[in-house]
């Protein structure tokens, strides 16, 4: 099922202004299978919104002094598909800057977005993680 601009720019929205957990409340499958690819510390298969967000969410979080800024550079919609450029700015708790890019691949069922890839400079996540 294809999805549209105005719901893509609705999830956006949300990224935009630091709303990440209504973002993937409103937007994300309760069984997505979230993939952060890549060898980091983050990198793996999250079967599930929950999974996702105590394994991977949870942990940058309580890495960071404060939320990520994230701002979409662009937007490609594709049928049920939708792909996202993206840079983020925050500062980790040790002072050091994270200001990351990244590129998210959401595939839509018809409802919610129910597979997401996620790539983004792994170094940096290992480098804040601790």
């Amino acid at each position: 099922m294809q999805v549209t601009r105005d719901y893509v720019d609705n999830a956006i929205n949300l990224l935009e202004i630091g709303a990440i957990d209504q973002f993937l409340a409103n937007f994300v499958a309760e069984d997505v299978q979230w993939a952060i690819t890549g060898s980091s510390i983050l990198a793996g298969v999250y079967t599930s919104r929950a999974h996702f967000i105590d394994a991977a969410v949870s942990r940058l979080k309580s890495s960071l002094d404060g939320g990520i800024q994230w701002k979409v550079n662009n937007v490609i919609v594709d049928g049920a598909f939708v792909v996202l450029e993206m840079t983020s700015k925050a500062v980790a708790k040790s002072g050091q800057p994270y200001n990351n890019q990244y590129a998210w691949i959401l595939e839509f069922d018809g409802k919610m977005f129910h597979r997401v890839r996620v790539y983004f400079d792994d170094v940096l996540v290992d480098k804040i993680i601790k």
